[in-house]
């Protein structure tokens, strides 16, 4: 921008522009994303933040706000949903045996107390399982991970966390606009 040659002095004011207008518009999704990633969590978020904003910066307690607001969400919505799906055991043909019938409701009791559990364990330990899931220490940051791996071996100890982190992060992100990704030109 210092340069003595006017079309330089533009072409740099214009990638300062494009520059400063990309890193003051935050990603909310994609800091969530990041924080869902056991590799980083939330101590990433907050290194980024200080580290571009300084040591006073809010940006990153209104992130923790988000997601906890989101998580809240899921946690009402699952709460809505029935615990005890209503089953056709009934339907069945007389003649089936009565062990088979058994096992069925064996497995809908392991069901219902499997949920039972983990809503029983939130609250005795009046931890959320966001809370607990950025309480745990982070994974390797140099280990080959596949994250929805991760999230689908953690759905029984995380079943609502692990549905908004299915959620988030399927979501495509891209800086590029979309008129852009479809243009013939340069």
């Amino acid at each position: 921008m210092q340069s003595a040659d006017a079309f330089i002095q533009r072409m740099t004011r214009q990638m300062y522009q494009k520059f400063e207008k990309y890193w003051s518009d935050h990603s909310l999704i994609l800091s969530m994303a990041v924080i869902l990633d056991p590799r980083y969590k939330f101590q990433f978020v907050e290194y980024c933040y200080k580290k571009l904003n300084g040591y006073g910066s809010t940006e990153s307690m209104h992130i923790r706000d988000c997601m906890f607001s989101l998580f809240n969400q899921y946690m009402l919505a699952s709460s809505k949903t029935p615990t005890t799906i209503t089953s056709t055991h009934g339907d069945m043909e007389t003649d089936t045996s009565s062990k088979t019938s058994e096992a069925f409701r064996k497995a809908d009791a392991f069901k219902d107390f499997d949920t039972f559990e983990s809503f029983d364990f939130v609250t005795t330990a009046q931890k959320s399982q966001l809370e607990l899931y950025l309480d745990e220490p982070r994974v390797d940051r140099m280990s080959n991970l596949d994250i929805f791996d991760f999230w689908k071996t953690k759905q029984s100890h995380y079943p609502q966390l692990s549905l908004m982190a299915r959620d988030i992060l399927t979501i495509p992100i891209s800086t590029v606009a979309s008129e852009s990704a479809f243009s013939i030109g340069g």
